[in-house]
């Protein structure tokens, strides 16, 4: 039977840039780069679980600004769902404590990363439905 699990992620912009994070090397996905995040604990709303993914992740206090989307993706052991979540950073900089590294990058930059298999699905639909956020 195929594991399926439902992860959230956040979509931090900074002018034109998006905050990526790079994986770490004993993660599945080991150094490939994605949307910050993780999984929802027992007891946790979506909301509340992308807030402390990022703090953990990258010690960033966040404000959950609202749902984008969800993004899909599946191999033949595992089926994934990601939900996007649109947020804001507060006070503080980034710093990776959870990740190998971080960066602010444009949908440009983003084209030319090591890509998550979801994440890759993600800026494709940054790229068709880019707005202002």
């Amino acid at each position: 039977m195929k594991k399926e699990f439902a992860v959230v992620a956040a979509l931090i912009k900074k002018e034109d840039r998006f905050l990526l994070a790079q994986r770490n090397k004993e993660d599945k996905y080991a150094d490939l780069w994605e949307f910050p995040g993780g999984k929802v604990e027992e007891g946790e709303s979506r909301e509340e679980a992308v807030a402390r993914e990022i703090k953990e992740e990258l010690d960033l206090d966040i404000e959950v600004q609202g749902f984008l989307r969800a993004f899909e993706d599946e191999s033949p052991v595992l089926k994934i769902k990601v939900f996007l979540y649109l947020c804001r950073a507060l006070e503080g900089k980034p710093s990776a404590q959870d990740c190998q590294d971080f960066g602010f990058f444009t949908l440009l930059d983003c084209q030319r990363l090591e890509l998550a298999p979801v994440d890759k699905k993600i800026i494709d639909w940054l790229q068709k439905k880019y707005f202002k956020l």
